[in-house]
């Protein structure tokens, strides 16, 4: 049976009707329909950029003209109603009809062989934007009428003041206007496809006609053929850039500008990978809700909108949170499309993973006691304080279920030693008597007791990555990191239902498996400065982990950062290049993020956190917020070191 888990499912369905029964519009609500309130998510440049696998061309689909015209026609099932809430929420359906036509044009073929051409790069400018308007035009024809729309019953309606340009892009009739197109990307297309570069005046007769059909257009107007003149509505057009990283960086900047031009009336949206930036940028981007992108003359927030599928800085919980929402959705949707699944109703992973923890064996389990009787005796503490401290951890409530006898033990033996730390220094050498109070009260928390299961893990080999919460957490917010992890646990479930077993997974097969899983991920990374990458974050874990490990927790939950100075990380970028360089492709490909601004003893730090997929890899927690302190300096020695 094939795991939709392991292909990204959304992106290999062409049926609008299957589409739409896999996709969660979570993310479409969650990043866009905010922006669409005020109208920002039409009417300017609109950047949207994510590391791989974000969810970036699934959104994209998701406007697709076919997919709003096939939701509306099903507007009554009840599995359609969350996205069509959701294309509302996005102005994408305006009064129960679809308020635009989008044309998604890859940019992964033929533009990028344009900027290669040897003239000079306002006409190769001229030439990238009139490929991009042709294929644009066709595109939204091309929508319609895959929605069932004649062209007798398509308008293209114009600006007011674009009168003499109106016959230029064979806009009279829908005939002519695809025509005029087709013409034009058939000219370019031989020039980009000749097996030698076209001499520069042939290139130039080519261009000799005018072609700025983006500078014509207002809306395309459609009529329902068998209802009256009032069915007639106005879509707004909207041309979707996919993987523009692909294009030079050079072409990319001057379409940026071109596209950035507030006279345009058609919606434009550019999707890129985040490592398209360039780490100045990039930096910036993750740092701050609204970035400054290096476009002379352009200002962002009034002439472009740039939103990032990526959490960063105070509004990371918020995102956790939110795409735990996201992931929970998608897995299962895509449940649901196992018939060996749905033949049993089992239609949520949740359920299926067993968040019931597995304690320790009796054997292990005595282990653990004596050495919490033998850290005693070592320290000379008193039975009276042992049973203060037992009483500490007791008094202990876990938001969820009981406190487990060797996760009360490991708490017992953090407070021993905590215990010692803050006590003086001689107290050492007290008689067992006289014991000493600590110089600040001893207390249990969640943090706490994460901390003693954490310590469990790596000493006894306690399951500690169970549960949908945690594998959400694991993805690193990126969707298709998510759907990797889970495909390995659904694989497992499917086994066991061809054999007949229980459906669901115990903790310590979840933890195994998704374990050997971000073994295998890292071990196929592939992409820029990879090796510099692994060893950066090599070193970042083994340190975390170190920290992590202390007798008396003093770092809570754990470290998974590695934290320099806000005002080292601002200079970073100019001083340390190749330093910046191997952050940029770290965060792009989820090896790493930024939690910049991040206040800790009355300093602003900005904390290199590793991701999900390294996190697992190495056995740290995935609470945030502990790091270990360091500098730039050392940072450039983890990523030399061999």
């Amino acid at each position: 049976m094939e795991n939709p888990f392991l292909k990204r499912a959304a992106e290999f369905v062409r049926d609008p009707e299957a589409f739409l029964a896999i996709v969660s519009p979570e993310p479409a609500r969650a990043y866009l329909a905010a922006s669409a309130a005020n109208d920002a998510l039409y009417d300017r440049l609109v950047q949207i950029r994510g590391t791989p696998g974000s969810g970036k061309t699934t959104l994209s689909r998701l406007f697709a003209y076919p997919t709003l015209a096939t939701l509306l026609r099903n507007r009554d099932r009840v599995s359609y109603r969350v996205v069509l809430g959701a294309m509302i929420d996005c102005k994408a359906i305006v009064d129960e009809q679809p308020a635009l036509v989008s044309c998604r044009l890859p940019m992964e073929t033929d533009y990028r062989t344009i900027w290669e051409f040897p003239y000079d790069d306002e006409l190769k400018l001229r030439l990238t934007v009139a490929l991009l308007q042709s294929r644009a035009v066709l595109g939204w024809v091309r929508a319609l009428r895959e929605s069932g729309v004649g062209d007798s019953n398509i308008e293209i309606l114009p600006r007011t003041d674009a009168a003499a340009a109106w016959s230029a892009i064979g806009a009279g009739s829908i005939a002519d206007l695809v025509q005029r197109a087709r013409g034009v990307e058939e000219r370019i297309y031989r020039l980009v496809g000749a097996l030698v570069t076209p001499p520069l005046d042939s290139v130039s007769q080519e261009l000799q006609d005018a072609y700025h059909p983006f500078d014509v257009i207002d809306g395309i107007a459609v009529q329902d053929a068998t209802a009256n003149k009032a069915s007639r509505r106005s879509l707004r057009p909207l041309v979707i850039l996919d993987d523009a990283h692909v294009l030079h960086p050079v072409q990319l900047k001057r379409l940026q500008q071109w596209l950035a031009r507030r006279e345009i009336r058609v919606s434009r949206w550019i999707l890129s990978r985040i490592d398209v930036m360039h780490p100045t940028e990039m930096f910036a981007a993750v740092s701050a809700p609204e970035p400054q992108p290096d476009l002379p003359g352009i200002t962002s927030g009034r002439d472009t909108l740039d939103i990032l599928l990526q959490s960063a800085g105070k509004d990371r919980g918020r995102f956790r949170s939110r795409f735990r929402e996201i992931a929970k959705d998608i897995s299962d949707r895509y449940l649901r499309q196992m018939p060996l699944f749905s033949s049993r109703n089992l239609e949520s992973l949740s359920d299926l993973l067993e968040t019931e923890a597995q304690p320790l064996t009796d054997a292990k389990l005595k282990r653990l006691d004596e050495d919490v009787s033998r850290t005693r005796k070592n320290f000379k503490i008193s039975e009276k304080r042992l049973t203060e401290l037992a009483a500490t951890v007791d008094a202990y409530r876990p938001q969820a279920g009981a406190l487990e006898e060797d996760v009360r033990l490991a708490l017992l033996r953090i407070l021993l030693h905590r215990y010692m730390k803050r006590i003086p220094q001689q107290g050492m050498l007290y008689a067992e008597a006289e014991d000493p109070d600590p110089s600040r009260p001893l207390r249990v928390d969640a943090q706490l007791a994460d901390a003693a299961r954490l310590a469990l893990f790596h000493e006894f080999d306690r399951p500690y990555y169970y549960g949908m919460e945690m594998l959400c957490d694991c993805g690193s917010e990126n969707t298709e990191q998510f759907l990797h992890l889970a495909a390995s646990l659904v694989d497992a479930i499917s086994t066991r239902l061809i054999r007949g077993s229980t459906a669901s997974l115990d903790a310590r097969t979840q933890h195994k498996l998704l374990r050997e899983k971000s073994t295998e991920i890292m071990e196929r990374w592939d992409f820029p400065e990879r090796q510099a990458v692994t060893k950066l974050v090599d070193a970042i874990a083994k340190e975390c982990l170190k920290e992590s490990l202390t007798p008396n927790a003093w770092i809570g939950a754990g470290a998974n950062a590695y934290g320099i100075l806000q005002s080292e990380f601002e200079t970073l970028a100019n001083d340390e290049p190749a330093l910046a360089r191997i952050l940029h492709f770290g965060i792009a490909y989820n090896a790493v993020s930024l939690n910049p601004r991040y206040p800790c003893k009355n300093k602003e730090w900005c904390l290199i956190e590793l991701g999900g997929i390294p996190t697992l890899r190495f056995g740290l927690t995935l609470k945030r917020g502990g790091f270990i302190e360091g500098s730039v300096a050392e940072l450039k020695q983890m990523a030399a070191e061999s």
